[in-house]
Parts: C-alpha cells; structure tokens; sequence
C-alpha cells in the first residue's frame, strides 16, 4: 500500500483582498513546490500541486473557493512542511490576513478506516519567534530565551483579557521590535502604584505587550499570540491567589458535563 499522502486545502479569501494581493499570494502559494527543500538534500521534497478556483454548480461549497491538493512521499515530509519548513511557514504568516476560513484534510488513497496521524511533538526552542494580532495589522518579532508561557491570574489580566488568565513572558525591550502597525495604548496604575501602559492593536484590539514602569527597560509580551504559541508549555504562574477555582480542574468539570 502506497505512503503517499495526498494533503488538501480548500480556502474562503476575505472579500477586501485586492487583485494585487491574490496575484502575489497565488505566485507564493505555486512556487512552494519547488521553493521547499528538505535540509538535508537541499531537493524539493512535494511529489505535486494542483490548484484551482471553484467552478462546481452544486451548492456544497461551504463559502470555499479555492483548493489545492499537494501529495507527499510519507507522512514524516508532510510533517516537515507543516512544522519547520522555513518557507512554507513564512507563506502561512503572511497567507493569515487574506483567509477568512478554510478546511484541511490529509488522506492516503484507499484508506477508508484507522486512526488518524499522530502530531508531532516539536519542543519550543529559544530565537525570535514572529506575533500577529487578529487582524493581521499589528505585526512584531519577540527574541524568547524560555519558550514557555508564564500564566497571570491577577484580576486585572482577567478584565484586560475576557479570559481566566493572561499568558505571558518578560523580555528587555529591545527584544520586541513592531514590524507593522501602529499599536494604540492604555495606560492605568498598577498595584506598585506606578503607570502600566498596555499595547495594543487599535482595529481588533489584540493585546501584544505592556510595560510597567517599575520595571525599567523589561517588557511583558503576550506568547499565545506568538507563531508555535499554542505548542509552548506552561512555564509557571503568579499571582496564584487569584486563580479562578475551576481553572485546575477545568479538564474533570468539562468531562463530568458531556
């Protein structure tokens, strides 16, 4: 039986991409067949690529209009692509903008039944990780030495975020650069009794960074809106006090509910 997996892509573009921009993206998009090479042999490694605009008359798109259909030699190239591959990362960050939905399905032809493949496991590793806000505006770098997120419970973070917690890591300031867009800020007092100026994308409002003035030349990056920052570990938390009771057991109520 043959290892080949076929890995298809079907994608709903935002109406406001300009003609401009599709042109470029798709001559990206084509070129990775031969733009991706495996490290080792320096070779382009994808067997092949199709792609297209939608052109069925059945009503079962799903808001899809284009797909593409790239076939790999094993299941460990089509890993590769997904996880590490420079250029195929770089088309990813800068594809996030232009998409509004898409699908993704990988399958081996007469494949009917089994499990599906495994993800790989790839450890966070220290260097300069890129961070998008939600609507692609704000871009930035942050150079990380603990790839790992340190998660906040003070009340504060729970307002400024909707959420149970904040996720984060301090780095000096230099090591955060704004690449594009002009970040809005918030100011307020912290519990130092000192100013705390909040950054933050001023279109969707996605919280990148804050700096308190306590803390000199340090800055504290959000790491979930880091590239790779759903894989990074827990690295610890503060301000535990105010941890929401269900936070630990979040796993076990969700569980007992089903």
């Amino acid at each position: 039986m043959t290892e080949v997996i076929t890995h298809i892509v079907l994608f709903k573009y935002k109406p406001s991409i300009t003609w401009a921009e599709f042109e470029k993206h798709f001559e990206v998009f084509l070129a990775l067949k031969d733009k991706c090479v495996k490290p080792d042999t320096r070779r382009p490694y994808m067997k092949s690529m199709k792609a297209g605009k939608n052109r069925s008359w059945e009503n079962f798109n799903k808001g899809m209009t284009h797909g593409f259909v790239l076939e790999f030699e094993n299941q460990a190239d089509l890993d590769y692509y997904l996880t590490k591959d420079p250029v195929h990362l770089e088309f990813s960050r800068n594809a996030k903008p232009l998409v509004e939905d898409s699908v993704v399905i990988d399958i081996r032809d007469g494949i009917l039944f089994g499990p599906r493949a495994k993800k790989p496991t790839t450890a966070p590793s220290p260097g300069t990780y890129t961070g998008a806000c939600h609507c692609g505006t704000c871009t930035w770098t942050a150079e990380i030495t603990s790839p790992n997120h340190i998660l906040c419970h003070c009340e504060t973070c729970r307002k400024l975020g909707g959420g149970a917690f904040s996720m984060n890591q301090i780095i000096h300031q230099n090591q955060l650069q704004i690449n594009s867009g002009t970040p809005s800020r918030y100011t307020y007092t912290g519990t130092s009794g000192n100013p705390v100026h909040c950054y933050f994308c001023p279109t969707c409002t996605s919280h990148i960074y804050h700096h308190q003035e306590v803390m000199g030349e340090q800055v504290i990056v959000r790491t979930i809106l880091l590239e790779n920052g759903g894989e990074m570990p827990i690295g610890g938390e503060i301000f535990a006090e105010g941890k929401l009771a269900w936070v630990d057991a979040l796993r076990e109520e969700l569980e007992g509910r089903v």
